[in-house]
């Protein structure tokens, strides 16, 4: 039923539905053959629920709970990283096909600096500064409207999304962690 919910605040929701839980324990006999989208449609017409959407995780009302906020914007952040460090390497791969090969070193030592040169944050136009100030905030917005689309197709993925979650901790310890390793040998 918590899924069929999703444009409900989610505090207003965990309220609804364990108040059902509730109620059908105290009244085992009224239980009905209700289509569980019936009846989830009754429910957030009782609750006056805003209408979700494709930017609906901007809204913190409507947004499951602020952990699952915080998850999304760690699946963008790592989305982010993954796309920077491929471009880096593609970039190291470009010097193969227009430039001089003999100026490029290995594959190996390519990774190396890409995943240095994302260590501790991406710079932007040569700072550092810079780019937390654009990739936190674009981490924010990655991370929302990817989760938004996912759940507005697929509201049943959402402990895909918490797997995703864990997934990303780690691409973003792994890579910082490596950059650290590096920055300190």
């Amino acid at each position: 039923m918590d899924g069929l919910l999703l444009d409900v605040p989610w505090r207003r929701r965990r309220e609804l539905t364990t108040g059902l839980q509730e109620h059908l324990r105290e009244n085992p006999d009224q239980i009905t053959v209700e289509q569980p989208e019936e009846y989830a449609a009754e429910l957030r017409a009782a609750a006056g629920a805003v209408p979700g959407g494709f930017l609906s995780g901007f809204r913190s009302v409507s947004w499951p709970t602020p952990l699952e906020w915080w998850e999304s914007v760690l699946r963008g952040a790592a989305l982010i990283l993954l796309a920077l460090l491929g471009y880096k390497i593609l970039d190291h791969l470009s010097y193969f096909v227009v430039g001089d090969p003999s100026s490029q070193g290995s594959w190996p030592g390519a990774l190396d600096r890409a995943l240095q040169t994302l260590y501790p944050v991406p710079a932007f136009r040569g700072s550092t500064g810079t780019g937390l100030l654009i990739y936190a905030p674009l981490a924010v917005l990655v991370g929302q409207l990817t989760t938004a689309a996912v759940l507005l197709r697929a509201p049943q993925r959402r402990p895909t999304l918490r797997i995703l979650s864990y997934v990303s901790l780690g691409i973003v310890l792994a890579m910082l962690g490596y950059g650290a390793m590096r920055s300190f040998a």
